[in-house]
């Protein structure tokens, strides 16, 4: 009875919160600072090689080619063809999945007092029905 009094009383204290968020916060950073450094390293490169050019007096290279080629570079997410109505079924999906957690939680007897956490996948939902409706082209 002690140890999981312990064990919960361990991962509700607020040192263990104020880690946790602040570690996600922290990898995001590195990852972001990491494909920053990587693009800057590949234009430091472009720059060298634009220089020795210069004084070998070769042409050019031109730069927006490089440029495009580092933007768009030839992966999966490049292929990737999304239609353009995916709003609607992702929004769908959330409403529903918003429902059932909002449902399930109230019926709960243990959780019936978080019930509303289950609108926050609802209003997501709503707002991707809005983000569809407020950019569609008109026909």
């Amino acid at each position: 009875m002690q140890t999981t009094q312990a064990f919960d009383q361990g991962f509700a204290s607020p040192a263990f919160m104020l880690v946790w968020i602040f570690g996600w916060v922290i990898a995001i950073i590195a990852v972001w600072y990491l494909i920053n450094r990587r693009r800057d390293r590949r234009l430091e490169l472009i720059h060298k090689e634009r220089l020795v050019a210069m004084e070998k007096g070769i042409p050019l290279p031109e730069l927006p080619g490089y440029e495009e080629r580092i933007r768009n570079s030839n992966g999966r997410w490049s292929q990737i063809k999304l239609n353009p109505r995916w709003p609607l079924g992702i929004g769908a999906i959330f409403v529903m999945l918003g429902i059932g957690t909002t449902l399930a939680l109230n019926l709960s007897h243990d959780h019936h007092r978080i019930w509303s956490f289950g609108l926050i996948p609802i209003f997501f939902g709503i707002g991707l029905f809005l983000h569809y409706y407020l950019t569609k082209k008109s026909a």
